[in-house]
């Protein structure tokens, strides 16, 4: 960590205002990234970020219920959850999802297709932890 000041600083997330700001940075960070991660986002949002996700190493892990295409199969190795997860979002049962890049994870609240919140988590430590996360719940996905 570095110092400022005197003191150890460190940025950990950030939370975004409005979720079409986080998912305009998340499409950048991706850009940019090797690897991808991504559990339990709405299929909307996959569909939109399949161009970007040609050529990564990338592991999915589609929503519980959820289907894969033979588009997703070519693009990469998919799975179904096998488990519901969820957040509650200001009094609302909301789905909660990931796309997780080396260095960041972006947390994705959603309902149906509507996206309610993106957030991030950028402590290194965390973003490792999350990363195994991903892989503990990709052994458990169907595929």
């Amino acid at each position: 960590m570095p110092i400022v000041d005197g003191r150890y600083e460190a940025k950990i997330g950030t939370t975004f205002t409005k979720p079409d700001d986080g998912i305009e940075e998340m499409k950048r960070r991706i850009q940019r990234s090797r690897g991808v991660r991504i559990n339990n986002i709405p299929m909307t949002l996959l569909d939109e970020l399949k161009p970007l996700l040609k050529g990564k190493d990338l592991k999915i892990i589609l929503p519980l219920g959820s289907t894969a295409t033979q588009e997703l199969r070519e693009l990469s190795d998919v799975g179904v959850a096998n488990s519901r997860i969820y957040v509650e979002y200001d009094g609302e049962e909301a789905n909660s999802g990931s796309v997780g890049l080396s260095d960041i994870v972006f947390n994705i609240a959603w309902v149906d297709a509507r996206i309610l919140g993106v957030s991030t988590m950028e402590y290194g430590k965390c973003v490792k932890c999350l990363r195994g996360t991903f892989e503990g719940a990709w052994r458990y996905a169907k595929k």
